[in-house]
């Protein structure tokens, strides 16, 4: 009767918020990401985390991913208890004018009694369903409290629908070193010390602009810690100098409306690369992605 979904794959409850959402991903990249994880299932593991991501983090797919789920669990249901999926049309004669015309009747005008058991029936389905809808979210909640791997059996894509065991590589990687030997700095170039999470780096000029707009910069699909500087694109002028933890996220507030770009370090490999520019207007929220695709700069 279970239904393998996106939920399962990102091992978060059906009424995950935002930000739980955001932590699963962050922790099962860490684990299964291509670059830490020499294993090689983990570049499919890796596509159906991120697929999973992609569209539980959009509320448009994850409404329609959850009608889909809803249509699936009535459809099995429906045909464990041998109800026929669609219902025939019976003949009506003279239905009284009070009553909807999606409804069927004998020839007296009553609803005949086939069509009203499998209305009793439908209701009954319905409140099965939703004591399984309530159950399995309470089930999935307790579980998301405990650390977790991606699955104690096998991993299932919604849209292929092929499975992938991922016993024998938990069992083999338990133990295997990280693929890099990579450090993070304890200081930033100007010899202040690197913050112990995503922030501000001291003794650096942060100009902040009479403007309420923002840039989230995100370092979510990045494997690297960076050392970044935000920079306003027409005039080249150095805005804000900042670290970003690997899978994390920082926020730039108070800025102007502009155009901005983010030159970045990864501190894992000493590479330098430029984002894509974003335009910003008041009282906008932009996002500026970090992640190692872009072309490094000499």
């Amino acid at each position: 009767m279970h239904i393998h979904t996106h939920y399962d794959n990102l091992q978060v409850p059906y009424t995950a918020t935002d930000a739980e959402i955001r932590q699963a991903y962050r922790r099962l990249s860490r684990k299964y990401h291509p670059d830490l994880n020499p294993d090689p299932d983990a570049h499919r593991i890796m596509q159906l985390i991120n697929r999973a991501y992609d569209v539980l983090s959009d509320p448009r797919k994850r409404a329609e991913h959850d009608f889909w789920i809803e249509a699936q669990r009535r459809r099995r249901m429906q045909e464990e208890l041998g109800i026929p999926t669609t219902l025939p049309h019976a003949k009506r004669r003279n239905p009284p004018a009070h009553y909807s015309s999606s409804q069927h009747y004998a020839a007296d005008g009553s609803a005949s009694n086939p069509q009203k058991l499998v209305l009793i029936g439908l209701i009954i389905i319905s409140l099965i369903l939703l004591g399984l809808v309530a159950w399995q979210g309470t089930s999935w909640f307790t579980k998301s409290k405990e650390p977790q791997l991606v699955s104690t059996q096998v991993i299932i894509n919604p849209d292929d629908k092929q499975p992938v065991d991922v016993h024998a590589m938990n069992a083999e990687t338990a133990n295997t070193p990280p693929a890099t030997s990579y450090v993070r700095p304890t200081h930033a170039p100007n010899g202040s010390p690197l913050p112990t999470e995503s922030g501000y780096v001291s003794n650096y000029a942060q100009i902040t602009g009479s403007g309420n707009s923002a840039i989230n910069v995100e370092n979510i699909r990045n494997t690297s810690d960076v050392f970044a500087q935000l920079y306003e694109k027409q005039s080249g002028q150095l805005m804000r100098t900042f670290f970003i933890e690997e899978r994390n996220e920082f926020l730039l507030k108070d800025l102007d409306s502009g155009e901005y770009f983010v030159r970045y370090h990864q501190l894992d490999t000493g590479e330098y690369f430029d984002s894509e520019s974003v335009t910003v207007s008041p009282t906008h929220t932009a996002t500026i992605y970090l992640q190692r695709s872009n072309a490094p700069q000499p």
